[in-house]
């Protein structure tokens, strides 16, 4: 169960966090959210796709990490098998809460930095520390502010990019099937719709960006191919584990 704690200098001076990379950890999540501001460093590695909240029926965009619940390709004993790492991988066990500040008398609500004291990369032996040991904030809390800010004004960019998708239609669901595993509940560009916008909608969606953010998406779909590679020899490397040698028959 997590517990979440402002970061504070008095009650967290002695907290480190690991960041190697381990299921053990928390690693192991088959899709993690992301944001458009990551798209051109993701579709050289990634496959990015959209994916609809259950609770709020809002479409957010994601990368492919597996095929089935809790499986990561990219985790590799305690190696990240990719150059560029997702914000939302990054920021564990840390994230953005709201504390309530007084401006001319009245309260707003201001984003700050909070922790999971819970979370297993939290202790008091390994890791990088959160605050110099005579003072202030350490490279790596400095580091995970800067982290969290985008993830911060990401959120407001996904939604409207989101905005746009469905405003011209161009969402369409998509099945993938690796093996003896199906996936569904993704989504991605639908490109014959894209094809059939018109000069001012795609001069609309030129203008703030977005028309990028599609060219990305439709781009990281290559990469693909390499993921559902990686599942396959996985499991023909546990089949060739699991069947007895010919020796032994």
């Amino acid at each position: 169960m997590s517990k979440v704690e402002l970061v504070n200098n008095k009650d967290h001076h002695k907290i480190k966090v690991m960041t190697h990379r381990s299921s053990q950890l928390g690693d192991d999540v088959s899709i993690t959210g992301v944001f458009p501001s990551e798209f051109v460093q993701l579709q050289n590695e990634y496959v990015i796709f959209f994916k609809k909240n259950a609770q709020t029926g809002l479409f957010h965009s994601v990368v492919l990490l597996g095929f089935v619940e809790r499986e990561n390709l990219y985790l590799e004993s305690d190696n990240w098998m990719a150059e560029y790492m997702p914000l939302s991988i990054l920021r564990a066990p840390f994230l953005i809460g709201f504390t309530e500040h007084i401006n001319n008398g009245v309260p707003e609500q201001v984003a700050a930095v909070h922790i999971d004291v819970a979370h297993p990369r939290v202790n008091h032996e390994r890791g990088e520390p959160l605050f110099l040991e005579h003072g202030g904030n350490s490279e790596y809390l400095t580091q995970i502010n800067s982290v969290l800010q985008a993830i911060h004004h990401g959120h407001a960019d996904d939604e409207a990019f989101m905005q746009s998708l469905l405003k011209y239609e161009l969402l369409e669901s998509a099945t993938l099937k690796v093996g003896s595993d199906t996936l569904t509940g993704l989504y991605t560009i639908n490109e014959d719709n894209l094809r059939q916008l018109d000069a001012s909608a795609l001069e609309a969606l030129h203008q703030v960006g977005y028309l990028q953010h599609i060219y990305m998406v439709m781009a990281s779909l290559g990469q693909l191919k390499n993921l559902v590679n990686v599942k396959l020899n996985q499991n023909q490397q546990q089949s060739e584990r699991q069947s007895p040698s010919q020796s032994e028959a």
